[in-house]
């Protein structure tokens, strides 16, 4: 069933001859918008060449229309305090896209496309003068055109696009945020996906694709079978040979072809297997492995149609030869499932990704998530509905990320009982659609059909018949949530909420870490450089609408982060002002992720199999559900979850109190010692000290000691977890602060929420003595437009510990920190005569002609800036 083509004006060519250009094109500048209501033209007038653009918004491609207007200056600082509410409804009106652009001069066999990747929701398409569709349906569906007989080759062509846009509240099968954020008032209506001019010969090709299979457990050969579609783009049958190539810098080339014959207007997905072509079997092939498991080595398939002995089309992909395997284990009575790469079990540790409320996207901005998720020390991202950001896709491939995902929760797509006719056709083209753009893609691991709740059995046999016709080759689940289908494989037991560190740890709460979980997560309101970008001076403190306004969506239990501020004051002691409410919410932030990842982490493969943070980052400026802020500045949440994930990593377990050594890579790991100590606050009087030697196997968790109940200890204290080589050097270094008065979990009161029933006492880390002998320093070297400063720090106090401390590299004295930033460490705590040294990584662009100044400040460390020089 091929859904994505429309040859709606008749076939482009009669002939074959002639040598053709082979070329593609996006269609980004020469766009212009404006509210239909506006215009009182027809399609095929706004549609010609020299049409009056006077009041229309020139605008660049991909665009939303709120992301037009907003370039237009039509709708100002919208996401400062709650000027969002003051952008109207912009779903009650339609909107024309008109498009100018040239086409390549004609010559004989000559065939062009125009493809659309993706328009939001409807859309009337106009092509110089004359319709092309009268009624383009689906978000995530994407379509293309033969439209050599409208063409007008060398010169300009027009397309005008009347979009209607998806209704509200998730009505359509569309986009949906669900509760994460406010609503974009446009329901991200407009041309979202890339819009593409191709020329071909007479046979195109589509979609090449390489399904690998690996002779498990072994992996010293791969079956390789290629497919690609060929499509006859002419009114009489076509002979054309399909040839390949496989290659990849120091292995041989693999080459393949054969003769096919198509009748006119035909699309036929041709086969290359290890049958009919014997090369296709590889010996010892690279293997493309996740992040912390090893390389994700790509390979390049280059696929040409030839007609007569000329070229017709040409299409590349990258990929990787990897196989995901799923596997079920049973925990507290429950199915989950679990999942291998190349036949090792892989704990999926990751976060929830959510583009800009506007859909902008660029590729500093996608590098710069997949740099913050491997940085972390994670290895997935999931997609909930935020499909077809292709660039994304690619990036994961190069850098070992693996993607797991699927459609939206809580929305049209949920509701497929009562979908009408057209609905069920528009989800079958976008599950058509989607799994064509993710299905050769080394990183794509796992597709979801459903998210809370499993399609119907009719919707979700049609399902697997596209993936089955589109040979998808990597596992599926139904849906992610047991409470609607015991037998899903993953659970979505909450929180949603802040919960105290131990939550995690406790085996008897549903939220904690057994099983696999397709999202849990908790508020996490970022630095205050970053709230002060976004929330008024007057509105900054005390805490009140504005800040809600960018909690959770408006009218949903999350659009306010009262249990989040509960623990800070509760725990810290109650916050005066939005900068101590900060710099105590980043100690939260920190602990509470580490301690998430870290118990998610403790028990894989036995007990865990793979785990979500809900979210990866906002749509927007927020304080809910975020590893790091919309601006990209890494906080405590960001850094407990580095310091849960890295490599070689000592725990500590805040239920049973043992300690734990985990390996999150393929090499074992020997003659490790593990000390834990724990110190008085604030005199960090050493209360008891313990060490252990430790074998660290690849890809396991092993109990190394147990901190047994201690007496005579400050209400808070320190517990320090150090895991050193046999040569003394640093492998893990964790810092823990808790109280004698530990957090205390009541009843769960909803799926979101555990009941807190005490609050640990954490308040003794307001009497740590000021610690004013911290020496820092600081050197930069550049190389390719990019800049890497080496910091030293030096805990030159005899007595006090440098607590918390955060370095950074700003844009000028005291200005704000460039970014998006890679650290190799941050938020370190230095005992006295203690000394580090780490990395920060960043564009020399971010800098905006200023020259890089060290700011470093800690909770009992005064703020510093310094300049840096070369």
């Amino acid at each position: 069933m091929i859904i994505i083509l429309a040859l709606i004006v008749g076939f482009g060519v009669a002939g074959t001859g002639g040598v053709v250009t082979v070329s593609s094109s996006e269609l980004t500048r020469g766009w212009s918008l404006r509210s239909a209501e506006d215009v009182t033209d027809t399609g095929a007038a706004i549609s010609q060449v020299g049409y009056d653009t006077a009041g229309w918004h020139p605008i660049t491609l991909p665009s939303t229309v709120l992301a037009g207007l907003v370039a237009n200056g039509v709708h100002q600082n919208i996401f400062v305090g709650t000027n969002l509410r003051k952008v109207p409804d912009l779903t009650q009106q339609e909107w024309w896209f008109r498009g100018e652009f040239p086409a390549v001069r004609t010559s004989a066999g000559q065939v062009y496309w125009l493809r659309f990747k993706g328009i939001s929701y409807r859309a009337q398409i106009w092509l110089n003068g004359r319709r092309l569709d009268p009624d383009a349906v689906g978000t995530m569906v994407s379509r293309e055109y033969n439209v050599t007989r409208l063409i007008r080759p060398g010169t300009a062509n027009v397309l005008a696009i009347r979009v209607t846009p998806p209704a509200r509240d998730c009505q359509d099968l569309s986009f949906c945020t669900v509760d994460w954020n406010p609503e974009a008032p446009d329901m991200n209506a407009g041309i979202w996906g890339k819009t593409l001019l191709d020329t071909t010969g007479p046979v195109a090709l589509r979609d090449p694709y390489v399904k690998t299979t690996l002779p498990l457990p072994a992996t010293d050969a791969a079956d390789l079978t290629v497919y690609v579609d060929a499509i006859n783009a002419t009114d009489t049958p076509v002979t054309a040979t399909i040839s390949g190539s496989i290659t990849k810098t120091g292995r041989p080339a693999i080459s393949f072809s054969k003769e096919v014959t198509l009748d006119p207007g035909q699309r036929r997905n041709i086969t290359f297997d290890t049958k009919a072509h014997p090369q296709l079997h590889v010996a010892n092939p690279a293997l493309w492995w996740p992040h912390q498991f090893g390389q994700p080595e790509l390979y390049r398939l280059s696929m040409t149609a030839a007609v007569s002995g000329s070229t017709s089309d040409r299409k590349s992909i990258d990929f990787g030869v990897r196989q995901f395997t799923g596997y079920r284990t049973t925990v507290n009575g429950t199915s989950f499932a679990g999942y291998k790469v190349n036949g090792r079990p892989v704990l999926f540790r990751g976060g929830g990704y959510v583009w800009d409320l506007l859909q902008r996207w660029d590729t500093r901005t996608n590098q710069a998530h997949i740099d913050y998720t491997k940085n972390m020390g994670l290895n997935t991202i999931r997609l909930e509905g935020t499909l077809g950001n292709e660039e994304l896709y690619d990036l994961a491939d190069r850098t070992g990320i693996m993607l797991m995902s699927g459609f939206v929760c809580c929305s049209a797509w949920e509701n497929d009982r009562s979908w009408s006719p057209e609905q069920e056709r528009v989800a079958y083209a976008s599950l058509d659609s989607q799994m064509r753009g993710l299905r050769h893609h080394a990183s794509s691991f796992l597709w979801t059909y459903g998210s809370d709740r499993p399609p119907s059995a009719a919707r979700l046999d049609g399902y697997k018949r596209i993936a089955r016709m589109l040979h998808w080759q990597n596992p599926t689940l139904d849906s992610v949530a047991t409470w609607a289908d015991p037998n899903a494989g993953m659970k979505m037991d909450g929180p949603y909420v802040w919960e105290p560190p131990v939550l995690w740890w406790d085996p008897s709460r549903s939220g904690s870490a057994f099983g696999t979980t397709a999202e849990q997560g908790t508020q996490a309101p970022p630095p205050l450089e970053s709230l002060e970008r976004f929330i008024p001076p007057d509105d900054r403190w005390p805490i009140g609408t504005v800040w809600n306004y960018h909690a959770g969506k408006p009218g949903t239990p999350f659009d306010h982060i009262t249990p989040f501020t509960d623990g800070v004051n509760k725990r810290y002691g109650k916050a005066d002002g939005a900068d101590d409410f900060s710099r105590k919410s980043e100690l939260q932030n920190y602990e509470t992720t580490r301690s998430f990842f870290e118990a998610w982490s403790a028990r894989q493969h036995t007990q865990t199999f793979g785990t979500i943070f809900w979210m990866l980052n906002n749509a927007w400026p927020s304080l809910h559900w975020n590893l790091y802020d919309y601006y990209f500045k890494p906080g405590g949440g960001y850094f407990g979850a580095k310091k849960a994930a890295e490599p070689i990593h000592i725990s500590y377990d805040y239920f049973t109190r043992n300690v734990h050594v985990v390996n999150s890579t393929l090499a074992a790991r020997t003659a490790l010692t593990a000390t834990a100590s724990v110190y008085d606050i604030p005199s960090l009087t050493r209360k008891y000290t313990a060490t252990a030697q430790v074998s660290s196997p690849a890809n396991a968790s092993v109990r190394v000691l147990k901190i047994p109940p201690l007496t005579g200890l400050s209400r808070t204290f320190f517990l320090r977890l150090q895991l050193r080589d046999a040569n003394g050097s640093s492998v893990s270094d964790n810092l823990y602060w808790y109280s004698t008065r530990p957090d205390a979990l009541g009843n769960a009161d909803n799926h979101y929420q555990t009941k807190i029933d005490g609050f640990a006492d954490l308040s003794s880390l307001n009497r740590l003595a000021p610690n004013r002998h911290l020496e820092a320093a600081a050197t930069r070297s550049l190389s390719g437009g990019r800049e890497t400063v080496t910091i030293t720090l030096t805990n030159a106090s005899p007595t006090d510990l440098a607590f918390f401390v955060r370095p950074e590299i700003t844009a000028g004295d005291n200005g704000r920190e460039v970014l998006p930033v890679i650290y190799s460490d941050n938020y370190l705590s230095l005992w006295p005569g203690e000394s580090t040294r780490i990395t920060a990584t960043y564009e020399t662009a971010a800098l905006h002609g200023q020259l890089p100044y060290l700011r470093v400040r800690g909770y009992n460390v005064s703020s510093t800036s310094t300049p840096v020089h070369r």
